[in-house]
């Protein structure tokens, strides 16, 4: 856990945090002690004054603080004062000002001491805890929540900021939280916009800018947590004890902005996108992340880059799965890339092409993998993870399929696919890597009229164009269509590279 993970989850503990198992009925004081538990729980040392009038608990002189993992010192929070009151009904309303200053201390791994402010504020803020000790529900809204830093100083010089800041409106959701062995969580949330600022003037003649906005944001998820059953600092005693998390984040557009200034180079740049999306899930057997964005648009000029860029694309996304932890058995791997629908410029189409020789058609690059791999090493354990240094393989790769491949450019397709298992236990039919078996299929459509369009641009000589021909003639033959070739590249049992039924090697 970073600094910032943990200024960040303590935070939103504010909003949505849930409290502990206790033994009496939910009320005021049921919910602060397990709130409270809760964050002893993720290793904090809590500190307060309580005083009870009536049906309110009050809570001041909150002091949150933790020892930071590897060395990274520790830190302390600030969190002022709030409020817990008994409702009819059986519920509790916690309550906390509209303007919370959240002071913070730690020392960095170096012994500096940091300290600053963060402004805590919102509008309409309601937060009501309701159900029994065992199953609580957190049901919230506010108008507007922002955080502002306000002061940032190191070693005892103030860091200049002239804005750092987060906004979130009309924002609104639940979490519900079932205690037993481990604490299940499920929690969805969602706020019309969130904005956000950073002005860092000038340190050394160097300047940092960037504001932006995503509208429309959702989220929907689950996790169970081990509290107390493990170091919540060790990520792998958590998962080993039982953590999970499965969750999804979307948005329905937005836009950033961004100016620096390097060593007397200012470089500006725009992007924005009609929606995204990102899902995570991560336990004991996996880690997974999936990403996707539509209608990406960018721009960026300066600095030195010799002429403005533009990128844009219809639709992009990214997959990534992973096993976390070493086993006697094979797990599942994924991984996948898409560039659809990319475009650029016509500027920088100029360049390499002023005669238009090449099609100025939408560019797509997709690539799709799945397959086996046994880890060999914990991940999330620093020492083992550091073996790596020293060139030592995380994991042994037992199969693949290559679902998709596609490279749709300047008037060429490229496609294929197929699968792969790997010997381990042989690396000397082919030195250095694990004995493959397998085949990959291959089509191309449009490759010598590619080739025939850089020649005549005077992009490819030649004699080069000539070689490149011949290697397709070694690796291909004439497929169903005009300018189509097939290619079918297999490695058998033997070891033996084959290319079309003819032995390469």
């Amino acid at each position: 856990m970073t600094f910032r993970q943990t200024l960040l989850s303590s935070a939103a503990l504010l909003v949505i945090s849930g409290p502990q198992t206790a033994l009496a009925d939910v009320n005021a004081q049921v919910v602060w002690a397990d709130w409270k538990a809760y964050l002893e729980g993720f290793g904090y040392e809590v500190s307060s004054r309580e005083a009870t009038s009536g049906d309110t608990l009050t809570v001041s002189d909150l002091i949150m603080s933790i020892d930071l993992p590897e060395g990274e010192g520790a830190m302390s929070m600030s969190l002022g004062e709030m409020t817990f009151t008994n409702q009819s009904g059986g519920s509790v309303a916690v309550g906390i000002a509209e303007s919370l200053p959240i002071a913070f201390k730690f020392n960095t791994e170096k012994d500096e001491p940091v300290e600053g402010v963060i402004d805590y504020n919102n509008t309409d803020l309601s937060i009501i805890v309701s159900g029994d000790p065992n199953n609580m529900t957190y049901t919230y809204s506010a108008a507007t929540l922002d955080m502002i830093m306000k002061s940032v100083m190191v070693n005892g010089t103030t860091i200049p900021i002239n804005a750092i800041n987060v906004m979130l409106k009309d924002m609104a959701g639940t979490a519900q939280m079932k205690t037993g062995n481990l604490r299940d969580v499920t929690q969805t949330f969602t706020a019309a916009s969130m904005s956000y600022n950073v002005d860092i003037p000038p340190i050394d003649g160097n300047s940092f800018k960037m504001v932006g906005t995503l509208n429309g944001l959702s989220f929907d998820g689950t996790g169970a947590y081990p509290m107390g059953a493990a170091d919540p600092q060790d990520l792998a005693s958590m998962l080993k004890a039982g953590f999970a998390f499965k969750g999804g984040f979307a948005h329905e557009g937005g836009s950033t902005k961004l100016n620096f200034n390097e060593d007397g180079k200012v470089t500006e740049g725009e992007s924005s996108t009609d929606s995204g999306s990102l899902a995570v899930t991560m336990d004991a057997d996996q880690l997974h992340y999936t990403g996707k964005t539509k209608g990406l648009r960018s721009t960026m000029v300066g600095g030195d880059l010799p002429l403005p860029i533009e990128l844009n694309s219809q639709e992009s996304a990214f997959n990534v799965k992973m096993p976390v932890a070493p086993g006697d058995s094979a797990q599942d791997f994924e991984f996948g890339l898409l560039l659809g629908g990319f475009t650029t410029s016509e500027m920088l189409w100029g360049m390499i092409d002023p005669t238009q020789q090449l099609p100025r058609d939408p560019a797509t690059l997709e690539i799709d993998l799945a397959g086996k791999a046994k880890l060999l090493l914990d991940m999330f354990n620093p020492k083992e993870a550091a073996k790596m240094e020293d060139g030592s393989a995380p994991g042994e790769i037992e199969s693949i399929d290559i679902r998709t491949i596609r490279l749709n450019v300047a008037g060429a397709d490229l496609t294929g696919n197929g699968a792969f298992t790997f010997d381990n236990s042989d690396m000397e039919t082919i030195p250095g890597m694990p004995k493959p078996e397998g085949a990959v299929e291959l089509k191309l459509v449009g490759g010598n009229g590619l080739l025939d369009k850089l020649v005549a641009m005077g992009l490819l000589p030649e004699d080069q164009a000539m070689g490149a021909r011949m290697m397709m003639g070694l690796f291909a033959v004439p497929g169903e269509g005009e300018d189509t070739l097939n290619s079918k590249i297999e490695v058998n049992d033997q070891g033996h590279v084959l290319a079309n039924g003819q032995r390469l090697r």
